[in-house]
């Protein structure tokens, strides 16, 4: 017997978010996706994307919504009739699911770090993390450098090195495609969002926001491109961004780490120790200080407060629905996986 649409749709439909489900409950299959099958997804979409020098993800963010409204007003002008409009949206919206998903998004059900690169978790206990603390600020002012210029396609050249040579250590398929990164479209709404960078996953590309300043940029491009090697955690991109910049014979780089994850180690520092965290401070370079404070400016004055709790609100609720508990918090989880990790990939 021949399906109609609509029976169809529907069994796909279903079939789709089966797999998703499936997929979230199994972690080992997930793992061997991203090491088997999305190397060659990200290989395919990176070299389409690489033909061209424009962001196609951002042109796809621009058109679709277009087409959608497009497609709205035919059918309210009678163009298009309401029973086939309803269905072409909702195959669109299946499909474009289905897109994200195999395309990347399965790498939010991965198994988490500890487990992929067989590292000990250790305690996050106050005692453990006062001696990680002391213990980076003195490496961040050790690391502390003067940022005259940079040569972007250098730095972008170096972190590809360090994130070949840690591959193993990272667990990481490498080249799994290009990364050459692209700038946004509409820079200046990023921005005011407090924006730095992000991954598109349906042409496999990373952005980074040319308003960042030169100290953040190795660090940001660094996290990007832990996205496109299939790691879906903020936290867990930001830990790799700092190992593959920390552990660098490049003095940017290298300062670049610390200057981008101190903000994160102070914060938690301040809740845990609210009494001591004057001392803490007074042990941070006045130079590094004044790093963090032009850091924080920057960014402030470009800011619009409503896109910025806009944008957080929207991106909450995308993370907390992809498996990610913590929502934007997660960016924040680094200390956790640096406490475990500092020693043993980075020292």
């Amino acid at each position: 017997m021949k399906l109609s649409k609509p029976i169809k749709l529907l069994t796909a439909t279903i079939l789709l978010f089966a797999t998703v489900f499936a997929a979230s409950k199994m972690p080992g299959a997930v793992e061997w996706y991203v090491a088997n099958i999305y190397p060659l997804i990200a290989a395919a979409l990176s070299f389409v994307s690489a033909l061209f020098p424009f962001s196609l993800f951002d042109v796809f963010t621009i058109t679709a919504p277009l087409a959608l409204l497009t497609l709205i007003v035919l059918m309210i002008f009678k163009k298009v009739k309401w029973s086939k409009g309803l269905y072409m949206i909702a195959c669109s919206v299946l499909l474009l699911v289905a897109w994200f998903y195999l395309a990347w998004g399965f790498a939010y059900f991965r198994k988490d770090f500890y487990e992929r690169c067989n590292v000990q978790k250790s305690e996050y206990n106050a005692e453990n993390f006062s001696a990680f603390a002391k213990n980076f600020i003195e490496d961040a002012n050790s690391a502390r450098i003067d940022f005259k210029s940079i040569d972007k396609t250098d730095i972008n050249r170096k972190i590809e090195e360090q994130y070949e040579k840690l591959k193993d250590v990272l667990k990481i398929k490498y080249p799994n495609g290009k990364r050459k990164p692209k700038r946004m479209l509409y820079e200046s709404l990023h921005t005011k969002t407090g924006i730095s960078g992000y991954f598109g996953p349906f042409f496999n590309e990373i952005h980074v926001n040319s308003f960042v300043l030169d100290f953040e940029y190795p660090f940001t491009l660094a996290h990007e491109k832990a996205h496109q090697f299939g790691v879906a955690s903020e936290a867990e991109c930001n830990l790799y961004a700092f190992i593959v910049c920390a552990t660098s014979n490049d003095a940017q780089l290298r300062y670049s780490a610390y200057i981008s994850t101190i903000v994160y180690v102070l914060n938690n520092y301040y809740k845990i120790f609210p009494d001591d965290y004057k001392n803490l401070l007074e042990a941070v370079d006045s130079q590094v200080i004044e790093d963090v404070k032009n850091m924080s400016k920057h960014w402030l004055d470009a800011k619009n407060q409503t896109l910025s709790n806009a944008h957080k609100a929207v991106y909450n609720t995308y993370l907390k629905t992809n498996n990610i508990n913590s929502g934007i918090q997660n960016y924040s989880e680094v200390v956790n996986l640096l406490i475990s990790s500092y020693s043993k990939l980075v020292k």
